[in-house]
Parts: C-alpha cells; sequence; structure tokens
C-alpha cells in the first residue's frame, strides 16, 4: 500500500454567541481533525470532546499519539483489524470517531459500496428539515435572540431548559416562534414528580418530547416519569458506546443518537437499528461540530424519526463549508470523502 501517515489539527471555534446549557456555558470551543495521509489526498474525522464524559483535548492528544504508535498500513486492509486496534486502545468515544470516520472516509474512496456494507444503512444524500436550539437564556432575551436569528424559518425549535424558570421560557420562545417545539433538559432534574407538574403548566403548546431529564443513573426516576410523563421521554446522555437498548426501552421511548458519543459510524447506525427494531423513536443529534462531523451525521440520517443536526450554526468561523442551511434545510455541499 502506498505510503501514508496520520497528523491532526486543533480548531479553535469561535461561537456566535453564548452557548449555554444547564451544566456549562462556553464561548468558544476547541475540536479534533485527525487525518489520514494519502499521498496528496487526505482523510479526515473529527471529534468534539465532551466535558460530561472527562473528554478534553489534551486527553484526545495523548491517546492521539498512542494510536499513532500502534498504527500499521496493514490495518487498513480490514475494517476488523481496524477496529480492533480503536478498541484495544480504551480511546474516549469523540477520538474513536474521529479515526473511525476517517478511515471509513479513505475506504468509501476506495468503493463506493462500503458505506452501506460496513453501517448497513444507505448513505443519505438527500436535504434534511433539522431543528435549531435554543440555548439557556433570559425569558426577556427570547423574543429577540428569535428574531435576530430569522428562527422562523425552522419547522422546529430545540429549546435548552435548566429547573429554573424553564417553564416560563419554554411558554416565551413558543409565543415568539409559534411551530412545534422540543425540550432538552441535559439531566437538570431531580424530582420526577414535580417535573410531572411542570409538563402540565404546558398543556396546549406542541410540545414533541423532552430529552434526558435525569442524570443517566437515575434508573427508577425514569422508569417512574415514564409512567407518568405527559410527554415521549429521549435519551441522550444515557446512549454512548454500545448501550443496553432493552433497558433503554423499559425507561424511554426514543434515543438521540450522536456519532462523538457512539464512537464510529458502525457503532452509532447500529444503536439506530435495534432501536428501530425495538420500537423506539429514533434521532441523530450532535456537538458543536463544524460541517465536517454534521455530514458525517447527515449520511448516516435516512429515515429516521427526528433531526437535530445544528451544531455547526452556532460557529462563527466554521472552516469546511460542507454543509450549508436553506429555509431551516440542511443540504450537502460536497460529498467529497478527502480533501
Amino acid at each position: 500500500m502506498d505510503h501514508i501517515f496520520w497528523d491532526y489539527q486543533i480548531l479553535h471555534l469561535d461561537l456566535k454567541y453564548t452557548w449555554k446549557i444547564s451544566r456549562n456555558s462556553s464561548t468558544y470551543k476547541e475540536n479534533f481533525i485527525a487525518t489520514l495521509h494519502l499521498h496528496e489526498k487526505q482523510f479526515a474525522g473529527e471529534a468534539a470532546p465532551n466535558v460530561r464524559y472527562g473528554e478534553t483535548i489534551e486527553l484526545l492528544e495523548l491517546q492521539f499519539k498512542q494510536f499513532v504508535k500502534s498504527f500499521s498500513t496493514d490495518l487498513l486492509e480490514d475494517e476488523r483489524s481496524f477496529n480492533a486496534c480503536l478498541n484495544g486502545l480504551a480511546l474516549c468515544q469523540s477520538l474513536r470517531f474521529a479515526l473511525e470516520s476517517a478511515y471509513v472516509h479513505f475506504r468509501c474512496y476506495q468503493d463506493p459500496h462500503f458505506f452501506e456494507r460496513y453501517t448497513g444503512m444507505a448513505m443519505n444524500t438527500k436535504t434534511l428539515a433539522t431543528s435549531y436550539t435554543l440555548p439557556i437564556m433570559n425569558p426577556g432575551e427570547i423574543q429577540a435572540f428569535i428574531s435576530d436569528h430569522d428562527l422562523t424559518r425552522y419547522d422546529f425549535l430545540k429549546i435548552k431548559t435548566g429547573k429554573e424558570e424553564s417553564a416560563e421560557l419554554i411558554k416565551t420562545a413558543f409565543r415568539y416562534f409559534n411551530k412545534p417545539v422540543r425540550i432538552d433538559a441535559n439531566e437538570a432534574w431531580e424530582d420526577p414528580d414535580l417535573l410531572v407538574k411542570e409538563l402540565e403548566e404546558l398543556k396546549g403548546i406542541p410540545i414533541e418530547f423532552i430529552e434526558q431529564p435525569f442524570a443517566s443513573d437515575k434508573m427508577a426516576e425514569y422508569r417512574y416519569f415514564k409512567k407518568y410523563s405527559p410527554l415521549p421521554v429521549i435519551a441522550d446522555e444515557s446512549i454512548t458506546f454500545a448501550p443496553d437498548l432493552k433497558e433503554i426501552k423499559e425507561l424511554f421511548h426514543g434515543v438521540n443518537m450522536k456519532l462523538m458519543k457512539a464512537g464510529g459510524y458502525r457503532e452509532g447506525a447500529d444503536i439506530l437499528l435495534k432501536s428501530k427494531q425495538l420500537g423506539l423513536k429514533t434521532m441523530v443529534g450532535c456537538m458543536v461540530e463544524t460541517t465536517l462531523g454534521i455530514r458525517s451525521g447527515m449520511w448516516i440520517s435516512g429515515n429516521l424519526d427526528y433531526i437535530d443536526l445544528d451544531g455547526s450554526f452556532v460557529i462563527d468561523n466554521e472552516p469546511f463549508k460542507l454543509v450549508s442551511e436553506n429555509l431551516g434545510r440542511l443540504v450537502i455541499r460536497s460529498s467529497k470523502f478527502f480533501q
């Protein structure tokens, strides 16, 4: 095989506004790009490290160097060998996805049918209607935010909430958006009875679901809440590499699969396909990611119930321009596997 090598780049991504969720806030992100070089062609994958799982740029750098030491070119000939190498290193899932996706892009360049054979899913290249996410903010700021960002062009608005002022925030957002909304609590709640009571106050608002209201280890709370919740309950933080989907079905009505947490195209596809078989609703979501990562999410998003791939919209200096947005629809601008 031709001489190859790996390198990486750390992207400093300035955000257009403060990105605030229930557990933290930020004005910039640092993402990690792993690149497989083959002569003049470059096959890249993105990692968006998640502090919720102890991932940092420094840890990704260290693990990437460990991977390079373990890598040999013969691993590229067979996906089983390549994945065995990744699994043997106990990598952060976001880095595992960056490396696996760069490898998959290389194999797709060689064989246009590789993606479907590898994942069991046809590669989606169609436009997708995505939600737009409203970060946590003072309810008094919502009208201007929706107007300034022209959010009514989207069909759905996802609303980040904590416990404080969450009902007022949702009511205010719907007043100015006036279309279906989705609630994302990011594990902010502790008492399911209080949350049920709060959701009852929101009757009349077209809310599609509530996402991950409690910490991922609160099994009893989820069993109770699923029974009494007026809304479908979607798992997010509970969905990582190889989750127990039969247990997930007992606690939730659906899953939000993020490639950065699943650890790879194959792992993400497996979650989606098995969830469908179990009768769970399926969604593909994202972190704050460039269009490199968003395009990966689009490729694996055929025939799903919900799409939440707006992670590049908040980035002020997005470098790749692989995906654009038109009237709330995501459009793939380039399907090239290499740069």
